[in-house]
């Protein structure tokens, strides 16, 4: 069944006769009349029976009558939704995203990205790098915004910016008094923990241990704000995101380590070779680029440090444009 054809028959219901039907489509009565008997053929019902020089619906065609109009009005819909997919104007961006990114840093940029289009659907799930990672592999996921994915699940990762890691201390600790330095002088602190696999814990683990300090104290806590709420109540210090102490938590003192590597790279994972990537979708991950590639995610002026030096996001942004040898 061609929706032409059905067209043309609604449009015989609506106006009466074959000839008023062929003059409101600018087809010839002829054209109008084999429209109906293909379609009639292609039913395997009369929709119309012939009553002297009249012509009346049949039960088939009534039925259809009732039904067809929503059928065309639906396939109208539908055309218009696939024309403003493809301007970009239509359709749904499925991304995971760590936090803090995924609390303090998306949802204005949703904001922007959604405001200009209503017909732009949007899921965000937030997680861990590892999850993220095998959701996007799975195709559950368009894009992951985290840390560098596990190289076993075959994913692409573009670096966005360096989320630097930051001391918070409780103002009344001995270490709010003696600014450390060094990983050696957490000597005896009980250092809070974000759970296991997270990306922010490895980069701790990681970098405190190859400088010999254990930093396992026995006490993990599953979210960034849970966290910061427990070093604010004085249960023990802790390494975070600086995002995370933007403004300063009350009651607690922010100091940053010499440990370079207390580090994450945030960036864009996403399958290698992906099946399409929708309009939508390639406009949102522009402008994550382009506001998100210029996050100055060190700790500012006169709270224990500069800015981050330039050259390690120039080094990211160096690697994304050189050329393959």
């Amino acid at each position: 069944m061609e929706l032409r054809h059905l067209a043309t028959f609604g449009a015989i219901v609506r106006h009466g006769t074959f000839r008023r039907a062929a003059q409101a489509l600018n087809y010839s009565q002829s054209a109008v009349t084999a429209h109906v008997k293909q379609l009639e053929r292609d039913l395997d019902v009369a929709l119309f029976a012939r009553r002297g020089k009249r012509v009346a619906l049949t039960e088939a065609g009534r039925v259809l009558a009732q039904q067809g109009a929503a059928l065309l009005e639906r396939a109208s819909w539908l055309r218009e939704l696939m024309s403003d997919m493809a301007g970009g104007e239509a359709g749904h961006v499925r991304m995971g995203a760590i936090e803090p990114l995924a609390s303090l840093r998306l949802p204005a940029l949703i904001s922007r990205f959604c405001a200009p289009r209503p017909r732009v659907g949007l899921t965000l799930e937030i997680g861990g790098t590892e999850t993220i990672g095998r959701r996007v592999a799975s195709g559950d996921l368009d894009l992951g915004i985290c840390s560098a994915p596990p190289a076993r699940l075959g994913l692409a990762f573009e670096p966005l910016f360096v989320e630097r890691l930051v001391l918070l201390i409780p103002r009344r600790h001995p270490l709010a008094r003696k600014p450390p330095s060094a990983p050696a002088d957490l000597a005896g602190c009980r250092l809070l923990l974000s759970a296991e696999g997270c990306a922010y814990r490895a980069a701790v683990e990681q970098a405190l241990g190859a400088r010999g300090t254990n930093p396992y104290s026995g006490i993990e806590i599953g979210s960034l704000p849970g966290l910061v709420a427990a070093v604010r109540d004085g249960l023990g210090v802790a390494i975070l995101p600086d995002a995370c102490v933007r403004p300063r938590p009350f009651d607690t003192v922010v100091r940053q380590l010499d440990v370079p590597e207390l580090a994450v790279t945030v960036g864009l994972a996403t399958q290698k070779v992906p099946d399409s990537m929708s309009r939508p979708l390639a406009v949102f991950m522009d402008l994550l680029r382009a506001e998100l590639g210029n996050v100055s995610a060190s700790p500012k002026k006169g709270r224990g440090g500069g800015r981050r030096p330039a050259s390690v996001v120039s080094r990211l942004r160096d690697a994304r444009h050189r050329p393959h040898r």
